[in-house]
Parts: C-alpha cells; structure tokens; sequence
C-alpha cells in the first residue's frame, strides 16, 4: 500500500489543552505517545524534532509525531493549544496505526496564511475549552478537522501555483470526470486519444495534479458511490452500475478497502 498524502487523512481528537501566557516549559523534552500539535496564538518559541529545528510563532502550528523527541523553549510568553492525536482516513472508523503509512504527512512547523480563519478556529476551540461532554468533544474534533483542511488548502493552492500550465492534462481531467462513471472506459485508449503513451499520460497526469488518473478515477467514482449509499436505497449493484463498477461484488472490494468499512455498514453508520 502507499503512503497516504495529507488531503488523503484526517486527525482524530485524543485530547485538547490550552495554555495561557506561559514563561516556560515545565519539561524541556517531552516524548509523546500520540501525534501531538502546538497551535500557537500568541508568542514564540523555539523547537527541536530530531533534524527539524525552527522557531514558531503565530500562525504557526507544529507536528510531532509519537515517541520522537521534542524539545522546546520559549522565547516569548507564549498562548497556544497542544492537541494530542491520531489519524484516520475520512469515514473510516479505525486510526491509521502503521506509521510507515504516514511517511509523508509533514512534520515540524507549518504556517497557516488565512489568519482570520485560523483565528476564528482557535476562538471556537477555546470556548469550548475545557469541556469534555461528547457534544463538546465532537465539535473541537470538527476544528481540529478545519485546521488540518485549512493546511492542505493552502498547501494545494501553492503547489498549483508553482506548477506550469498544462492545458493537455486539463483537457484529460475534463474527459476523465466525463467518462469516469463508464464501465467499458478505457485509460488506454484516453492516453491514445491525447496521443501519449500510458506511461507518459500517467507522469504528465501526476505532476499536473499530484495522483494518477487511476486514482482520480477510484476518487470520483467513490464520492459518487458515498453519495448514491446515503441518498438512496438502490442495491449496491445498481449504484455499482452507475458508478463505473461492473458489479456490487468488485465495488464492495474496492469501497472496504480504500475506507476500510463495507458500503452497507457505511450506510447503516452515515445515513440520516
């Protein structure tokens, strides 16, 4: 299996602390059993993650990953929240334990642009600060969803920005959206309608929009497949029909393996 990208996880709450105008550190180095982030909010402070080093101030927030090192000092008198977790995939009950699987979720510090939003992220979670009712606990998770969404937003609007114009590969993405739900499509003869080789469709493809056209494809395909489980009762050989899946069998296969659930208990778990 390869590793999960950060659009492709999300963090799952352990538990929130929030910590106002602190001197200092009561430990200099602290190991976490947990993935743990420092959201700051005000104030500066200097950190350690094995090789990672850097200084972090607002707008900033720091992973750690479980049982790595983290040292840290403050400079300036700092406000910030430590948020203990875990990451899961969307919809999917089970955290992720193997952290090989995690190789490329970001360490270290990352700054969020949009200030005004983070700012208003933080003021939610503070009003709900220290509550621990599962009302209370679900709603910091869905901030602490928002966060991490809001990173991988502006993390993706960058690196689009960076990357050349490709309009072959817009065209491609046009024609995959429009051909994705068809059974007999073929990624074959697309790479030979765009006149390029599979191998070269596929490398042209990735760089454009950072995934295969396969995964592009299973993408589409599954936010149909999740929509049709929760707004109808169709059988799922006929949602595997509309889906681009030859039949319910092989659709099930794909949807357990990629949310790890089955699509009947996704939709015994998710429908209103």
């Amino acid at each position: 299996m390869e590793p999960y990208r950060p659009a492709d996880v999300v963090p799952q709450l352990v538990h929130v602390l929030y910590w106002d105008r602190k001197e200092r550190f009561l430990n200099e180095i602290d190991v976490y059993p947990s993935w743990v982030m420092f959201a700051v909010c005000e104030g500066i402070f200097d950190f350690r993650i094995g090789q990672l080093q850097g200084s972090a101030t607002s707008g900033d927030i720091v992973l750690c990953p479980p049982g790595i090192p983290l040292w840290r000092e403050v400079v300036r008198t700092l406000s910030f929240f430590v948020i203990h977790f875990r990451w899961k995939l969307p919809d999917s009950l089970q955290t992720i334990e193997d952290e090989s699987l995690l190789m490329h979720i970001p360490r270290g510090k990352l700054t969020l642009r949009d200030s005004r939003r983070m700012s208003s992220s933080y003021q939610y979670l503070l009003g709900l600060w220290p509550k621990r009712d599962k009302l209370h606990r679900r709603r910091q998770n869905l901030l602490l969803n928002d966060i991490w969404l809001q990173y991988c937003l502006e993390a993706e609007a960058a690196r689009n920005m960076e990357k050349p114009s490709d309009p072959l590969m817009q065209k491609a993405a046009s024609l995959l959206e429009a051909r994705a739900y068809d059974s007999r499509f073929s990624m074959k003869n697309l790479s030979a309608e765009l006149e390029l080789s599979p191998v070269q469709f596929t490398r042209r493809f990735k760089a454009r929009f950072g995934k295969t056209p396969a995964d592009y494809v299973v993408t589409l395909r599954m936010d149909k497949v999740r929509q049709m489980l929760l707004e109808t009762n169709y059988p799922l050989d006929q949602i595997a029909e509309q889906c681009g899946y030859e039949n319910g069998f092989y659709l099930s296969r794909v949807f357990s393996k990629k949310f790890e659930m089955s699509p009947s208990v996704y939709r015994s778990t998710h429908q209103m």
